[in-house]
């Protein structure tokens, strides 16, 4: 079962995608910032992170280019999940240049989420086949 630790600072979004991750058959790690993502990161063995830019004390940006600096980490597919209301282009031409393997905008809906993380994970080896869930992030 594909492991996927998911770093984001609102509660209500860590328990849906939570929610609907396992319910598609994932098992999900939380982490509530950027300090203990990048620590959960270190520690476990996941599959796959889903990182919030806007976070308090360490951004998204940060934990993502501390990631990929890392040779133990740098291969873990990252998708960036963002409420930024600024150039959410440009941030996702940032995010595909620092190695993140897909790009949300909140609001997102599950099967965008789900088909972001099915492909993540194909690219990284796994199939990926699990049932989808419904409700929207």
């Amino acid at each position: 079962m594909p492991r996927i630790l998911v770093v984001e600072n609102e509660a209500n979004v860590r328990k849906l995608v939570r929610a609907n991750l396992t319910a598609s058959g994932y098992s999900v790690l939380l982490a509530a910032d950027g300090e203990e993502g990048l620590k959960q990161a270190r520690l476990q063995n996941a599959d796959l992170i889903l990182l919030d830019l806007m976070m308090p004390g360490m951004s998204g940006w940060d934990v993502l280019e501390a990631l990929k600096a890392r040779q133990d980490l740098q291969k873990i597919p990252v998708i960036i999940m963002t409420a930024a209301v600024k150039e959410n282009q440009e941030d996702g031409k940032r995010a595909n240049a620092m190695g993140a393997a897909g790009y949300l905008s909140k609001p997102f809906t599950i099967d965008e989420l789900l088909r972001q993380v099915r492909q993540a994970l194909k690219r990284d080896g796994d199939t990926g086949n699990a049932p989808q869930a419904h409700p929207d992030c």
